[in-house]
């Protein structure tokens, strides 16, 4: 398992800053969001994120719950240093699957290995059935309000 240390050297390295610079500054904060994400999907606790780099365990909470607002580049550099340092974990697949349900993230993952052919099959006789039958029982569901 990495370090705490070797995954933030790597974090410095991408940026080419300290991303525990002490600033407000959008580029600092969205790197320090991207650190402690990084550290905690991989596996570091928040008590050990705390106390070796100094972030707050309500900041590293807080940090999770706005991964979505990062920038295009913090995305990028998630991703390589994943690649960078070998990490056995899953890349950020774009910027719009961040706060999406993580079971809607595992389909997608499974839906990109199937061929062009099952993929129209699964559309016309899977999706779409079961997608009308959804939309049917909500609006049954609105019309009994």
């Amino acid at each position: 398992m990495k370090t705490i240390t070797e995954i933030k050297q790597c974090l410095d390295s991408l940026y080419g800053f300290d991303v525990l610079t002490k600033t407000r500054l959008r580029k600092f904060a969205y790197a320090r969001k991207i650190l402690t994400c990084l550290l905690s999907n991989y596996g570091h606790t928040n008590e050990s994120i705390t106390s070796q780099i100094g972030i707050e365990h309500h900041l590293i909470i807080y940090n999770h719950s706005t991964i979505d607002t990062i920038a295009k580049i913090d995305m990028v550099n998630y991703n390589r240093c994943i690649d960078k340092l070998d990490l056995k974990m899953r890349h950020i697949v774009s910027l719009n699957s961040l706060s999406a349900n993580p079971v809607a993230d595992e389909i997608h993952e499974k839906l990109k290995t199937l061929s062009r052919k099952d993929l129209v099959y699964f559309k016309s006789q899977i999706f779409k059935p079961f997608y009308k039958e959804v939309k049917f029982k909500e609006s049954v569901l609105d019309n009994m309000k």
